[in-house]
C-alpha cells in the first residue's frame, strides 16, 4: 500500500510540475501600444511592441511581425531585435479590417507566442467609371454589352460597386438586365454609366442593319467528342458583301445518341468553337438582326 501511494504521490507532483509549466508559458504575451490603429490607404502609423511575462517583464526573445491578410499591411522592420521590444512602422496598401500580427521566434512549435492588433482601414472615396473599350455605335437588331470598372481614390479597382447603365433615349437603343445595348432603331444616343455620386458617358450612334442574309460553315460535318471544330459565320448585305462590323451570335441544339432523356452536352463559345461532351448530333447556329443560319 505503501509503493501504491508513493507512485500516485509522485504521478500528482509531475503532473502539478506540468500544469505550471504550461501556465508559465500560457503567462507570455505581447503588449501593444496603441492596442488598436486607423489609418487611411497610404498613411503611416506606429505601433510599440513589447513581448512580456505574466509580471509584465520584458522577454528577450526576438519575435516575427507581419500584417494579415497577406499583402494588406506593411511593417518595419519584420523582424524584431532580442531586447523584446520594437517599434514598428506600419503602412496598410488595401482597405478592410486588417490586423497586425507577431510570433515569437522558437524551435519549438509548442514555444511559440501570438498575438495581433486591429488595424482599421475606411474604404477611399469613389473616384471616377472607365468604359471597357467602348463601341461607338450599334446595329438595329442587335446588341453590344458594355462594361465598366469603377476605381476610388487610391486607383483601386472597387469589384463590389454597382455600375447602372441608362440610355437617353430608349425608343433608339434599350438596355436589358445584363447590361446589353440593344438596338431598335437609327439614331444617337448617350450610354450613362452611374454609381454614387459618380456618372461617365459615351456617344453611341445606331446604324440601319444592313444584314440581309447568312451563312455558315464548318470544315467538317462528323468529328468524335471532345474534337474542336470551328465554325465560320458570314452576314452579308443585299448584294451578296459580308458585312464584317456586325455582332453574330452562335447557340446550338443536340439531341443526345443514347440514353433515354440524356440531355445533349456542348459548348460553343463567341468565335464559333465548337466542341461535344456528348455523342449526338448537333445543329448549330448562327444569328445576327434577324437573320440565321444552320449548319
Amino acid at each position: 500500500m505503501r509503493k501504491i501511494s508513493t507512485i500516485i504521490l509522485l504521478a500528482f507532483s509531475i503532473g502539478v510540475a506540468q500544469e505550471n509549466t504550461d501556465e508559465k508559458k500560457a503567462e507570455n504575451h505581447f503588449i501593444f501600444e496603441p492596442d488598436s490603429l486607423s489609418l487611411n490607404i497610404g498613411e503611416t502609423g506606429t505601433v510599440t511592441i513589447k513581448f512580456v511575462d505574466g509580471d509584465g517583464n520584458v522577454v528577450k526573445n526576438p519575435f516575427y511581425i507581419y500584417g494579415r491578410p497577406r499583402r494588406t499591411l506593411e511593417s518595419k522592420p519584420r523582424i524584431s531585435d532580442s531586447t523584446g521590444v520594437a517599434t514598428v512602422t506600419i503602412k496598410p496598401y488595401k482597405p478592410g479590417k486588417l490586423s497586425l500580427s507577431v510570433r515569437s521566434i522558437s524551435q519549438k512549435r509548442e514555444d511559440r507566442v501570438t498575438g495581433s492588433m486591429p488595424v482599421e482601414v475606411p474604404f477611399p472615396g469613389l473616384d471616377r467609371i472607365v468604359f471597357n473599350d467602348p463601341e461607338s455605335s450599334v446595329y438595329v437588331g442587335t446588341y453590344v454589352n458594355y462594361k465598366t470598372e469603377v476605381f476610388d481614390k487610391a486607383n483601386m479597382k472597387r469589384e463590389e460597386s454597382k455600375v447602372s447603365l441608362s440610355s437617353s433615349n430608349t425608343d433608339v437603343a434599350d438596355l436589358d438586365p445584363y447590361g446589353n445595348l440593344v438596338g431598335k432603331k437609327a439614331g444617337k444616343i448617350t450610354l450613362t454609366a452611374s454609381v454614387e455620386n459618380i456618372k461617365e458617358s459615351v456617344e453611341i450612334k445606331v446604324i440601319k442593319n444592313p444584314v440581309r442574309k447568312m451563312s455558315l460553315s464548318a470544315d467538317k460535318d462528323k468529328i468524335r467528342t471532345g474534337d474542336v471544330l470551328h465554325f465560320k459565320a458570314k452576314a452579308m448585305n443585299r448584294s451578296g458583301r459580308a458585312v464584317k462590323d456586325i455582332p453574330i451570335t452562335f447557340s446550338f441544339s443536340g439531341k443526345a445518341e443514347y440514353g433515354i432523356g440524356l440531355p445533349a452536352s456542348a459548348l460553343i463559345n463567341e468565335e464559333g468553337k465548337f466542341v461535344a461532351e456528348t455523342p449526338g448530333i448537333f445543329t448549330v447556329m448562327a444569328e445576327s438582326g434577324g437573320f440565321s443560319a444552320r449548319k
